[in-house]
């Protein structure tokens, strides 16, 4: 237990600001875009990429692709954005599935229109293992269906997936975890056990909570996950997967935001 108050912040990705007192700290989870699901789709071509691997359309929008994350190190992210370059220029529709976010990107949905290759550029990144799903990115994952073409493409070691440094870690390896700190990873265990707090509620992977591995879930995720038949019942003692931005405290540990962030492996994924 800490005995004076330590202020934490965890990465601008996640916008959480711990405040440590002598037990739990009580993180806030951000402010997040709204997301619609089913907005129109709009006609747009892929302009340029710039050098962060975002995309420049051809409506001037800057945009991102919805529910993954481009792979952070060589060779996958240069595969991945060679992916993406082939298709400079083809006319594809884009759907808006959330407002600007900080950097004013977009975030959408991608269609081919080419009749003889229309397919939905997300998947096939996740696909060719060549992108990792990240249902967090927004306040709505609207594509439920890319964690299990994600499981597919990890069980034949496509792409990334055939690299140690991307494959879910376990959770009882401290050191390992460490070392991935400030990294989008994969972290697989089973839950010991689960601290329901007003604001905040936790689910424990050990009991040294200065070494250990947790994760913070809000009132409003818990909420809607205890909705789906997943709250401390249907979790404690279960092994699940769950992915995030790793932060140092008290061991190591990050938020769950939307309820996807979380898969059981011992009885199916999270009921929608």
């Amino acid at each position: 237990m800490m005995g004076s108050t330590l202020r934490i912040i965890l990465s601008a990705s996640l916008g959480i600001v711990l405040t440590v007192p002598a037990g739990r700290a009580q993180p806030v989870a951000p402010t997040r875009p709204r997301t619609d699901c089913t907005a129109e789709a709009q006609p747009d071509r892929l302009q340029s990429l710039s050098q962060e691997g975002d995309l420049v359309l051809a409506s001037g929008r800057l945009a991102k692709l919805a529910g993954i994350r481009l792979p952070d190190g060589a060779p996958y992210r240069e595969q991945a954005i060679s992916w993406l370059q082939v298709r400079m220029g083809e006319a594809m529709l884009a759907q808006a599935a959330a407002g600007p976010d900080r950097w004013n990107r977009i975030s959408v949905r991608i269609r081919s229109l080419d009749k003889t290759s229309s397919f939905d550029w997300s998947h096939g990144l996740i696909e060719a293992g060549l992108a990792i799903t990240d249902a967090g990115l927004d306040e709505t994952f609207c594509q439920s269906e890319l964690l299990a073409l994600e499981s597919t493409a990890r069980e034949r070691r496509l792409g990334l997936w055939a690299d140690d440094r991307y494959k879910p870690m376990d959770v009882n390896q401290p050191e390992r975890l460490r070392d991935r700190i400030g990294s989008f990873v994969l972290v697989e265990g089973r839950v010991r056990s689960i601290g329901e707090r007003k604001q905040l509620s936790y689910l424990n992977f050990g009991g040294l909570w200065a070494e250990d591995f947790t994760i913070i879930i809000p009132r409003k995720t818990w909420k809607q996950m205890s909705d789906r038949g997943m709250g401390t019942e249907a979790l404690k003692g279960q092994r699940i997967r769950a992915r995030g931005i790793l932060q140092p405290w008290q061991g190591t540990v990050f938020s769950i935001v939307i309820p996807d962030m979380i898969e059981r492996l011992e009885g199916g994924r999270l009921p929608r």
